[in-house]
């Protein structure tokens, strides 16, 4: 009898478990009513010059278009850094803007355009992703600190979603890595007495890598290669031993793998030379020789290029 009763209980607490369902499917919530990435750019405050440099390279069709896309969009802080103001937008010609601005588009590996979340960035370190500009970027996911890395610059603020897309604020701008490390120094005056040093030292090779086995460049500018007696007519006529010790020198500051800032780790690192030199961090990236007394900081960082990247060092590293 109690079994009975207890069937018959079940009957009704099914119809109106039923009727709870009915209603549920019955309300269909609105679609959530996002802005474009053009009307999100521009309402956001620390994207002025970004969203400025879109305007004035004419890509507003990217981001008032149907997308789906990507943008790592750098912060005013970052490309202030980079040198890239607002005074200074109208001097960059088109093709160099227009090159640079869509460096920070992505898309996907067979070149169409996609809305990448934060979770589907690869974890890396290196994992590569492709710019509507035609270049790789390569990330990297730091699980213990839960951050994402492009091109060692952090991702400062994930996935905003707009209408048609996602935007990914980053802590850094991404140079267009359209040349080769050597040809990167070669074409800054900053560093012609390195590149003299390489020239002579016959290390061309060693810092001009293919992109398939890419390196890590410590560079030298030339205060600190003249501090350290080596200024062009030094260089020039080195010889013998002392050629071989400027040579193993230069070996001392080279690294066979691409290394971000992000992915120099407090350690050894092993150098083209065959020894290592110690990583430290301590409120930025700091670098030491074995015959070096204390550590250099490497600033500015993460300079890429087609077959590498680059690490300005603020002293010369001593095997």
């Amino acid at each position: 009898m109690i079994k009975t009763i207890n069937a018959w209980l079940k009957i009704p607490l099914l119809f109106l478990f039923a009727g709870i369902l009915l209603v549920q499917c019955d309300k269909s919530d609105p679609p959530v009513q996002r802005d474009s990435i053009d009307a999100t750019l521009a309402k956001s405050s620390d994207l002025t010059i970004f969203t400025a440099a879109v305007k004035q390279a004419k890509l507003e069709t990217f981001t008032k278009g149907p997308g789906p896309f990507t943008i790592l969009a750098p912060t005013d802080a970052a490309l202030t850094a980079a040198g890239i103001t607002a005074s200074a937008l109208p001097l960059i010609d088109s093709i160099t803007l227009t090159a640079l601005v869509l460096n920070h588009f992505q898309s996907s590996a067979a070149g169409t355009f996609t809305a990448r979340t934060s979770f589907e960035i690869p974890e890396g370190p290196n994992g590569p992703m492709a710019s509507i500009a035609g270049y790789t970027t390569y990330s990297y996911k730091d699980k213990v600190a839960n951050a994402i890395y492009i091109n060692g610059a952090m991702v400062s603020e994930r996935d905003i979603y707009c209408s048609n897309g996602i935007i990914h604020k980053i802590d850094k701008a991404l140079n267009v890595p359209n040349l080769t490390m050597l040809a990167t120094l070669t074409a800054s005056s900053d560093y012609s007495l390195m590149v003299a040093a390489i020239t002579k030292t016959g290390l061309t090779s060693t810092f001009s890598p293919s992109t398939s086995a890419p390196s890590t460049v410590f560079a030298i500018p030339n205060s600190v290669m003249f501090a350290n007696g080596y200024d062009a007519s030094t260089i020039a006529g080195l010889s013998g031993a002392a050629l071989t010790t400027l040579s193993n020198i230069l070996k001392y500051h080279v690294v066979a793998s691409r290394n971000f800032s992000n992915a120099l780790k407090a350690g050894n690192l092993k150098t083209v030379y065959g020894t290592n030199v110690v990583v430290s961090r301590s409120g930025g990236v700091y670098i030491k020789g074995t015959s070096n007394p204390s550590p250099f900081q490497i600033t500015p960082t993460d300079y890429a290029a087609s077959n590498g990247v680059i690490h300005v060092i603020t002293g010369m590293l001593k095997p």
